[in-house]
């Protein structure tokens, strides 16, 4: 197992004051506090307890109306009487009646239908689980983005680094030139070769150095810091081991127990059984019970207007009502629970092509981190044979038995093979953050664990 650290590029007395120094435990805990998409998840789970309360007050408990004062005064005229036999006649007092009434309520309700309550507490306690596994989701996506970030970062700052040091190679080269010149060994073409290239490699720096400050720029927005700070990274090692010992079919296994797309693939099939399990509800019998409490002051004129006085009326009332509403909407109930059974299918298929595609991904992963492995492998073994290759074309170059040319040639392949070799230490990092993006936890040895709540 080999692990790589990132030299940093200054000592800790070069940082200016305005500098953010950062480690990748501390992008971590940056990034939790201050990025947008995740708080919004984090902020979102915040629903869950007033919902759960809520729920049980206005489905699985009795409802509680109270009414505290109302108190009104009537006046009616009637012109018209009915008789013994109940015909209508005139009225022959026909005068104005006037009369006051003030009440107080209490009444407490309550109904069901099937397993109606049973259903929406499923389904509520389902919706929370689905926003903490959001949540989840949210952090593992979030830490796998600033591991990213954070790696790419490092990644074009060694190259900057890189470029630096061939730099003052191009310049040991442009000195040799300029003495072999004055002793009439070149000519004064090979010293303007060499300080073209100086120049081209100074060049390339300014150009690494761009894509490194558009890293730093990456990171910050994926950390949602705010602030004119700079950032400057802290050497981080890099977990470069050989993967022969993952095994394929137990990394599949894993990720199909620990994956967040399935465990949400899950929760949404669970959800659709609810619905069909609702829909079914209607077949049922609906239950409604409820008992009420009035105190009423009556009086004629108005003697009973703003009356609050205990010595008044009372009445009590208990109902219980049994009702069969399997007719009522007959039609319109068999195709929503024929919608219900499509979607609950749907969901079941859903969550098979989920898993599916997350077996295919972990072992695409798998297969990926392999070929990553490999190609450092190569990769260091091509910088090795670069760089003697060098060293002999510069010596030859010394002894006049290899032109500015040829040694310029072997210059720009040992350049090339040392970015190579770079860049396949950051690819096989960045194969391996896909694997344990795939299988939605780490998955590499202990001592390389990741930065982040699981290290």
């Amino acid at each position: 197992m080999v692990t790589l650290v990132v030299p940093a590029p200054a000592s800790s007395q070069d940082v200016q004051p305005d500098t953010l120094r950062l480690s990748l435990d501390d992008a971590m805990r940056l990034a939790e506090g201050g990025n947008p998409g995740f708080r919004q998840a984090d902020n979102a789970v915040g629903l869950n307890s007033v919902e759960s309360r809520a729920t049980w007050l206005s489905e699985l408990v009795p409802q509680v109306s109270v009414q505290l004062f109302n108190t009104n005064f009537t006046g009616n005229l009637q012109r018209r009487a009915v008789d013994n036999f109940g015909n209508p006649i005139e009225n022959p007092t026909a005068d104005w009646n006037y009369f006051s009434r003030t009440t107080q309520a209490l009444n407490l309700s309550w109904s069901f239908q099937g397993r109606s309550l049973f259903d929406t507490h499923r389904r509520q306690a389902l919706v929370n689980r689905d926003r903490d596994l959001a949540r989840g989701a949210a952090l593992s996506e979030l830490q796998i983005e600033v591991q990213r970030r954070y790696i790419d970062a490092l990644e074009q700052r060694e190259l900057m680094q890189a470029e630096e040091d061939l730099i003052v190679a191009r310049r040991v080269d442009q000195d040799v030139a300029s003495r072999l010149f004055s002793l009439a060994i070149r000519t004064r073409v090979d010293v303007l070769n060499a300080e073209l290239a100086v120049e081209q490699q100074s060049l390339a720096h300014r150009r690494q150095q761009g894509a490194f400050e558009r890293a730093l720029l990456a990171l910050r927005t994926t950390l949602g810091a705010d602030g004119p700070e700079a950032l400057d990274l802290e050497p981080e090692p890099l977990p470069i081991f050989d993967p022969s010992g993952l095994d394929t079919d137990a990394l599949v296994r894993r990720a199909l127990d620990a994956n967040p797309a399935l465990r949400r693939a899950d929760v949404a099939v669970r959800q659709a059984s609810v619905g069909v399990a609702e829909q079914r509800n209607t077949w049922w019998p609906q239950v409604s019970m409820g008992f009420d409490l009035v105190r009423r002051a009556q009086q004629p004129s108005d003697g009973a207007l703003f009356d609050v006085s205990f010595d008044e009326d009372l009445d009590r009332a208990f109902f219980l009502q049994l009702s069969l509403p399997v007719f009522n909407g007959f039609f319109e109930n068999r195709r929503d629970a024929q919608r219900a059974d499509v979607e609950l299918d749907n969901r079941r298929e859903a969550d098979r092509e989920a898993r599916l595609g997350v077996e295919e991904s972990v072992r695409g992963s798998r297969l990926e981190l392999t070929n990553q492995w490999e190609t450092l492998r190569l990769a260091e073994r091509s910088l090795e044979i670069a760089e003697e290759a060098l060293r002999l074309a510069r010596e030859e170059y010394r002894l006049g038995a290899r032109s500015f040319e040829d040694l310029r040639a072997s210059f720009d392949q040992e350049a090339e093979t040392r970015r190579q070799v770079i860049a396949a230490r950051y690819a096989f990092v960045d194969a391996l953050l896909d694997l344990e993006e795939a299988v939605g936890e780490p998955v590499r040895p202990v001592a390389n664990g990741p930065a982040g709540p699981e290290r």
